[in-house]
């Protein structure tokens, strides 16, 4: 093994690269200042290193050790762990520090140097106790054994056969991760990015960085501008093909990540020419140059063109295979069922309930049809219908099997409660994608006879596909939202373009059902959705004025003490339009609000990631889908264990329990304020909304009617009137470059003219045969 197990990045400032490089050996003795935001810190440290200058030691110390400070970016904070300091000398307003470059961590040949960084945190599975233990028993063998004779630690009674896989796996990755870091330093690689390569590429993490370095930018969080630095650092030329590959497939990711399944021609070699020549000497590369290399990726199948339409090759994949599922669907012959009419009749008896005419006609639809949809509104009675399909459907097919489905966790569990259906699952969970890290199996079917999918609006090009390409032959399949509502997250416009085909048939209810004590809000959301600003305030939906983000977030905390008192911390919702941004952003907004709810009583009651710091009792939301929670999911933390390997424990709503390592800290955010976006599929008792002129670029109608429909009985309004009109007059939002409707159009018309040929083809052969 060798001694320097790991390099960190420091800190790349002028003033290191013009001075002269000084390499020193050093411990690390106290923490004087850390920025968890962004990795920066100053330590102090000790040293025998004479080289160290007179005018950088701390002459408050009386032993024989030399004390000074280093400032630098993830330094590590490890008692008894040597490090070797590269960098140079700064003059600061605080007297001389050696601001560091790189650092390498190297073991001291002691019993305690060894278990300290056994138990530093660089191997998952040990902790402080469990390194002891080992040293005690090998000694100053340790490190050998762990290399050459792993099998040996399961003589130490805290590890399991389990746990020492987890102590190999963490150790074999931890080598890994420190020829990453140590290649990758000076661009300012932290040290979870280096995770992510070596979790994407594995052993040929190394191989990829030297040689197709544009390959990172597939990783999140590696955008094209990083990688290029990287590259041309190990002498890649402005033109070299791989980089003018890596640019254009760059912007087809923007565009994605946007929402878009593809570009125009035009308009790609327009934004890739100014990403690839911005920075470079005037000539380098040429929007020729480009064009050749867009054709060739073209040609060798590296991106898809259709007409003057180029893709990359998955997403069109997606969107031309989801459109021949629906064609397949669509061309089927209708069903007839004779009892429809007096089994609807019977279905409302029971309920104690009475259809609109619209109303019926879509059970109908949905009962005659392989494939449909129904859209509308809040109080428009999409659930009313639901139920009626439900039961109608179990009267005409006993026995058959049904799957109620949706996008989130939260809304399969809402569509289950709300249609007193046994259960509902996530999409992912009925396609077998229990966490984000499975692969879709392309050879997948869903046993179920009638799916029905609500939200449909949350479901993006790839997860329509997954679920298309997954019906069993002959199931039933009924889209169910709301078309008003923000597009997903992902790329595509499935629900909006499915409607737009214009030949898959369609119920839209459009008709608001007011009572005596209907609610404001889904009248509002009705003239929100019309263009109308005349809207009606009272006790459920009321506009607080407020003249900027500062104000705007004094009233939203203001009113978020007062509403908690009302509907409880878990049916209060703040919605945002944007996550930073501001101090009316879900971040900053998170923070003052959790000081309100759930101030700090202890820091043992605290576990923190990077500047990630989650306490006991704190609202959170998943954000990434696991095995037993999925993204969106929000629950409580209900214990904080700072001794434990998985030190927090959060239960969610419906009384599921997980507890998460600190690695997993990633996977949660605060939940006190969420963007609208993240709150899509959700229902609150009252949601606080900031909607102020400078949220501009996201004012839109269908992010206010997303918002605003999130409420069952209070939104509150904050902000300034003009930009609520500004959103409301701004129908744009959901213009995405997809073609999925004019692909269902297509297709139905192929498969209607290859059907007109059998039937031509095998009434001319049996005119034949009676000829005979």
């Amino acid at each position: 093994m060798n001694d320097k197990v790991m390099v960190w990045n420091g800190q790349n400032k002028e003033a290191c690269i013009t001075s002269p490089k000084n390499v020193l050996l050093a411990l690390y003795e106290k923490t004087i200042y850390r920025n968890d935001g962004n990795g920066f810190c100053i330590l102090g440290m000790t040293s025998e290193d004479e080289e160290i200058p007179e005018e950088a030691r701390n002459g408050y110390y009386k032993d024989n050790k030399i004390h000074f400070s280093v400032k630098g970016y993830y330094l590590p904070t490890v008692h008894d762990v040597m490090l070797e300091l590269a960098g140079a000398w700064e003059k600061s307003k605080y007297g001389l520090q050696f601001s560091v470059d790189s650092f390498s961590e190297v073991i001291p040949k002691t019993k305690n140097g060894i278990a300290a960084y056994l138990s530093s945190g660089l191997i998952k599975g040990i902790g402080k106790a469990t390194a002891d233990l080992i040293v005690a028993k090998f000694g100053m063998d340790t490190l050998d054994i762990i290399e050459k004779e792993p099998k040996r630690l399961l003589e130490i009674k805290r590890i399991s056969e389990k746990k020492l896989k987890q102590i190999m796996d963490s150790y074999e990755s931890s080598k890994g991760l420190q020829e990453i870091m140590t290649f990758l330093a000076p661009y300012g690689v932290t040290p979870n990015k280096a995770k992510k390569i070596q979790e994407r590429f594995g052993s040929r993490s190394i191989d990829v960085i030297r040689n197709s370095p544009y390959l990172l930018c597939e990783i999140s969080g590696f955008g094209f501008r990083t990688v290029d630095e990287i590259a041309r650092n190990i002498n890649f030329k402005p033109s070299d093909p791989l980089r003018l590959e890596g640019g254009i497939s760059f912007v087809l990711e923007e565009a994605k990540d946007s929402g878009d399944l593809f570009l125009q021609r035009a308009g790609l070699l327009e934004r890739a020419t100014e990403l690839l020549t911005e920075r470079i000497p005037q000539g380098s590369v040429t929007e020729k140059m480009i064009q050749k290399t867009l054709s060739e990726m073209c040609s060798f199948g590296k991106l898809y063109a259709d007409q003057e339409r180029i893709y990359l090759p998955q997403l069109f994949h997606y969107e031309e295979q989801a459109a021949k599922c629906i064609a397949k669907l669509l061309i089927r012959k209708p069903e007839s069922y004779p009892q429809l009419d007096e089994f609807l009749q019977e279905a409302q008896r029971d309920s104690r309930i009475l259809l609109s005419e619209k109303q019926a006609e879509a059970v109908r639809m949905c009962m005659e049809n392989s494939f449909s949809v129904i859209t509308g509104g809040p109080g428009t009675g999409k659930t009313t219908v639901l139920k009626t399909i439900l039961a109608v459907y179990e009267k005409l097919q006993p026995g058959k099997e049904i799957l109620l489905t949706a996008p989130t966790g939260r809304v399969a569990r809402r569509m289950a409660e709300s249609t007193g259906f046994p259960s509902a699952s996530t999409l992912h969970s009925a396609l077998g994608l229990m966490s984000e890290e499975m692969n879709y199996d392309e050879e997948t079917v869903m046993r179920a006879d009638f799916i029905i999918v609500d939200e449909t609006s949350m479901m993006d090009m790839q997860l329509a596909y997954y679920l298309l390409n997954s019906l069993g032959t002959g199931a039933k399949l009924l889209f169910v939202g709301d078309v008003n509502q923000l597009p997903s997250v992902g790329a595509g416009n499935v629900l909006n373009e499915v409607i737009a085909s214009g030949i898959v048939p369609t119920t839209v209810l459009d008709m608001v059902f007011r009572q005596k004590d209907t609610s404001r809000i889904p009248l509002n959301a009705h003239s929100i959705q019309a263009g109308e600003t005349k809207l009606l305030y009272g006790e459920d939906f009321i506009f607080l004025p407020a003249e900027n983000a500062e104000d705007a977030a004094n009233i939203i905390k203001n009113e978020y003490r007062k509403q908690v008192a009302e509907f409880g911390l878990e049916q209060t919702q703040v919605l945002t339009p944007f996550r930073v941004k501001s101090e009316a952003g879900a971040v900053m907004l998170n923070q003052s609000l959790r000081e309100i709810v759930n101030p700090c009583v202890d820091k043992r009651l605290e576990a923190s990631l990077g500047n990630r710091r989650i306490r006991y009792k704190d609202k959170v939301m998943q954000t990434k889908n696991m095995n037993e929670v999925s993204n969106g999911d929000i629950g409580f933390v209900s214990m904080i264990d700072q001794e434990d390997e998985c030190p927090v424990t959060i239960t969610f709503s419906d009384n599921r329990v997980k507890t998460y390592g600190t690695d997993e800290l990633n996977c949660i955010d605060l939940a006190y304020a969420m963007t609208i976006h993240k709150s899509q599929g959700g229902e609150f008792g009252c949601v606080i909304i900031p909607v102020l002129s400078m949220f501009y670029v996201m004012l839109q109608r269908a992010l206010i009617y997303t918002a605003i429909t999130r409420a069952k009985k209070k939104v509150i309004l904050v902000g300034q009137k003009r930009a609520l009109f500004t959103a409301i007059h701004r129908n744009d939002a959901i213009k995405r470059n997809t073609v999925l409707g004019m692909r269902i159009q297509n297709e139905v018309v192929k498969l209607k003219q290859k059907k007109g040929k059998k039937t031509v083809k095998r009434k001319k052969e049996e005119g034949e045969q009676m000829t005979l």
